[in-house]
């Protein structure tokens, strides 16, 4: 009986624990802040995108690059890979898993091989869509837990909002949202393009002139007869078109 209750006790304990980790997961990774204050502003979220960026490796031996891409295939047993496609100097090669438990659209991987300064470069990139569901993400964050922390990794939310103010006073209001501060922008008669910096995170990109960005937002009117435009956020920059 003592054995039961002891393990009853350390099962909940457990639980508790595994809810505070995904709790504190859910307000730190930027996805889910992109999300939150889309919904904060009326945005409804469609899709996302995740892209993930290893760094480039390099080798000096076509043997050992080759040696590096078969094991890399052979780990990554999940997806299916195509043949290799030459294009403009560059080598490439595609994988895709064919099905996915959590509902994601799209699941792919591209190796990229090219040389340059008499080194054969090797770059890998992971593109993970799906339809927004805020009760899934915590799991395909999990899958693909240890190459977020590792990694370079871009977020991108689509979405669609009811407007009654101008395209650049609902994306400062946006940007407002995430404590942005303008650093570029494009605007259009239909269409807007902000870039921003804000310090909720360490992830930016130079821009130039000491000047940084890790938030990017566009705004797109789909006619001139509705109020309801097309949302892009990203960060630190878009990585879908736009």
């Amino acid at each position: 009986m003592k054995k039961t209750i002891l393990m009853v006790i350390c099962f909940l304990l457990l639980v508790t624990i595994t809810t505070k980790e995904t709790k504190a997961f859910y307000e730190d990774n930027e996805l889910s802040q992109i999300t939150k204050i889309a919904v904060q502003n009326n945005i409804q979220v469609n899709t996302w995108s995740m892209y993930i960026k290893e760094p480039i490796k390099q080798f000096t031996k076509m043997s050992d690059l080759d040696k590096a891409v078969a094991a890399y295939m052979k780990t990554e047993k999940e997806f299916t890979w195509s043949k290799e496609q030459a294009e403009k100097g560059y080598y490439k090669i595609e994988g895709q898993k064919k099905s996915s438990k959590l509902g994601l659209k799209e699941e792919k991987v591209l190796i990229t091989i090219y040389s340059q300064n008499n080194k054969y470069n090797l770059s890998i990139t992971y593109d993970i869509k799906g339809k927004w569901n805020e009760s899934k993400w915590p799991a395909i964050y999990n899958l693909y837990k240890q190459k977020i922390e590792d990694y370079s990794v871009f977020y991108t939310i689509q979405g669609t909002a009811n407007i009654d103010q101008s395209l650049y006073s609902e994306s400062s209001k946006v940007m407002a949202s995430f404590s942005g501060e303008e650093v570029q922008s494009l605007k259009e008669e239909n269409f807007i393009s902000l870039s921003a910096y804000t310090k909720r995170w360490e992830n930016k990109l130079s821009i130039g002139n000491n000047e940084y960005m890790n938030l990017h937002i566009a705004y797109r009117a789909t006619s001139q007869s509705t109020d309801q435009v097309d949302v892009t956020i990203g960060t630190p920059i878009i990585t879908s078109e736009y």
